[in-house]
């Protein structure tokens, strides 16, 4: 069963002061809006970082692929790096 961590939060005093009218308006408690708050922040961040993850995982492997490339056209004579893909530009 999830239970509530404590923790402490320190805002400037404008900040503060509006975060308690905003909650006061709505009828919510200034907790809650923190806490939802920092939920959404914290599903943001985690998503941002997988994206970077992913950007790195896409760079490791055009870098393995370039690097493939570059083997293949260095041990073969005649070599046509336009062969390692289906596609080729149309011939006018």
């Amino acid at each position: 069963m999830p239970h509530d961590v404590p923790f402490t939060v320190s805002l400037p005093a404008p900040l503060a002061a509006d975060l308690r009218r905003v909650a006061a308006e709505r009828g919510w408690t200034p907790e809650s809006l923190i806490g939802d708050c920092v939920a959404q922040h914290l599903e943001i961040a985690i998503r941002h970082r997988v994206v970077l993850e992913r950007l790195e995982q896409v760079d490791a492997a055009i870098l393995e692929m370039a690097q493939a490339v570059g083997e293949l056209g260095a041990s073969a004579d005649g070599f046509e790096p336009g062969s390692l893909c289906r596609y080729r530009p149309a011939e006018a």
